[in-house]
């Protein structure tokens, strides 16, 4: 029988069903259809056989490098399911979301549904949690705890660099800052108190500034003007800037007129995923870090009084 053949007797259900349960040697050979999971797994050494479009999370997860052996499957809700059968997997990694195709994975391998650490409210401890399930399910306890811990010790770090810089040393209750990202020239993303990047900004001993109706969520997508005047409030985005943004920041009163827009106290970020895991999360507090201390008001020995800052340029996704 070709590989053909074998994928549509798969598909027409004459191959028997292996069933959810993981086989009690630990999987080798491993797909992951999400890039959240794919990012603990790599975290833990393992290197899955296949993965869902792995030009995008190259893209995305920059501090999450994947190999080349790993086939790209194509799209994470239509996977190559011939490549798939020919890779012969002895674990499929899934999340909720793929629970249409569970039935389909499950006559290839064996499949276990993970990934609900993005939706709880403390994303990051979620990961961490999730990232130790994954271990156990590989045998690598050791590798696991080796992982979160070295992700805790890059985030006590990053916030050991942000409370030596003097506009932070001081910061009773925490210094508050918006964390957003622009859409276009008159939308932008803010992100809550139960997003990622709200946890990490209560370990880093920030307030997160965004005091709106959606601030106890992951994030809600709204017009700049509805930004709180908070004066003392720092604004991150997260690059890349549209054109279109940077166009309208140059040339809208109403921009202008915002407490941050041109005191110095906005600025921009490197791309980190929202939805990574505890690689991003150790990446994002380096890199939000990174991006405050750039601030002049944030330089040793600055003035008390931040000084005007430039506008920002397009910059190029």
């Amino acid at each position: 029988m070709n590989r053909r053949a074998m994928l549509a007797a798969l598909l027409g259900g004459a191959f028997l069903t292996i069933g959810a349960r993981v086989r009690a040697a630990a999987p080798r050979r491993v797909i992951v259809l999400d890039w959240g999971l794919a990012e603990l797994t790599l975290a833990l050494g393992v290197v899955p056989v296949g993965m869902a479009n792995t030009p995008g999370f190259r893209r995305y997860f920059t501090a999450c490098p994947v190999p080349d052996s790993v086939v790209d499957l194509g799209l994470m809700f239509q996977p190559n399911m011939e490549l798939m059968l020919a890779l012969e997997p002895d674990l499929i990694v899934i999340t909720p979301a793929h629970a249409s195709m569970r039935g389909v994975l499950e006559r290839l391998a064996p499949t276990v549904t993970l990934g609900m650490f993005r939706a709880s409210p403390t994303p990051y401890t979620a990961a961490c949690e999730e990232t130790m399930r994954l271990a156990r399910l590989f045998d690598r306890a050791a590798q696991g705890e080796a992982a979160v811990a070295q992700a805790r010790r890059a985030i006590a770090a990053a916030r050991a660099r942000l409370d030596a810089l003097p506009a932070y040393a001081n910061a009773g209750g925490g210094a508050p800052v918006y964390l957003t990202r622009f859409i276009d020239e008159s939308h932008l993303r803010v992100f809550g108190t139960h997003s990622l990047f709200g946890e990490l900004l209560a370990q880093l001993g920030l307030r997160n500034a965004w005091g709106g109706a959606d601030r106890a969520t992951a994030s809600a997508m709204i017009g700049f003007d509805a930004l709180d005047a908070d004066p003392r409030a720092t604004l991150v985005y997260v690059k890349p800037l549209p054109p279109l943004t940077a166009t309208m920041m140059r040339m809208s009163r109403i921009w202008q007129a915002m407490p941050f827009a041109g005191a110095g106290c906005m600025t921009g970020m490197a791309e980190v995923p929202p939805e990574g895991g505890i690689l991003s999360a150790a990446y994002f507090a380096q890199a939000l870090v990174d991006a405050l201390a750039a601030l002049p008001a944030a330089s040793p020995g600055a003035s008390p009084v931040a000084r005007p800052a430039a506008l920002p340029a397009p910059e190029v996704a």
